[in-house]
């Protein structure tokens, strides 16, 4: 009776043949990953707005998101306070609480409130900003003229709530929408540039790790390669 053809050590010689070609192309498939990786975040590290894009978009970035409408709200809740302070409706026990939201998200520059509406856009945060610093200033010249009181500097230097001359509340107003303006789109422009700043730092530190696992494997198939070699040199 014919012995069957042991085939098991061909079979064993062309597994191990395909797994060196596989080795020695994965290197460079490695390199164009670590390389893609780490070119990402030097692409986004400088880009200048398009302005009339953004311009184009901003209906839609202001309601992309749900959370679009904290900053607007925070602003709302600002000038409640402020009606409430200004004429005088406000419990003495929460004036303290009340004076402090005030200063932090409301009245200029309500750097936080800015901040906030900068991060939260996905793109156009300048804008957004121009929009809540805008709508802040708006705010402070509707409580001007429907109160006659308005935030400024009072006699002993210290920045609240003062009456204000009709004569000179028109520039009170414009005063407050320019430094809105003014404080809104640098404010949330530094929010985009800090919220793609932390992305960067993210995308490099995953560069990194694969730059690094890359060679972890190259040193591994090397060695493997190696004891492969001194194995038939021993044969």
């Amino acid at each position: 009776m014919a012995r069957a053809k042991n085939t098991s050590r061909a079979e064993a010689r062309r597994r191990a043949r395909a797994a060196e070609r596989h080795e020695l192309e994965t290197p460079e498939l490695d390199e164009e990953l670590t390389e893609d990786a780490a070119e990402a975040p030097r692409r986004s590290m400088f880009q200048m707005p398009n302005v009339r894009e953004d311009v184009r978009l901003l209906p839609k970035i202001l309601t992309s998101r749900r959370l679009m409408v904290v900053p607007p709200l925070m602003l709302a809740a600002g000038f409640v306070l402020t009606y409430l302070l200004a004429v005088g409706a406000l419990a003495e026990s929460v004036m303290d609480i009340a004076w402090m939201y005030i200063y932090i998200f409301f009245v200029p520059p309500a750097l936080l409130t800015y901040f906030i509406g900068g991060f939260l856009a996905y793109r156009g945060s300048y804008l957004v900003g121009l929009v809540l610093g805008l709508l802040s200033g708006a705010l402070l010249a509707l409580l001007l003229f429907t109160t006659g009181v308005g935030y400024g500097v009072g006699e002993g230097g210290e920045p609240g709530l003062v009456i204000v001359p009709e004569d000179v509340r028109a520039s009170f107003a414009l005063g407050y929408l320019g430094t809105g303006a003014l404080y809104g789109t640098f404010a949330a422009a530094f929010a985009a540039w800090y919220r793609d700043f932390l992305r960067r730092m993210q995308e490099q530190g995953k560069a990194r790790r694969a730059e690094r696992d890359a060679r972890e494997r190259a040193k591994r198939r090397d060695q493997r390669q190696e004891d492969r070699k001194t194995a038939r040199r021993t044969r």
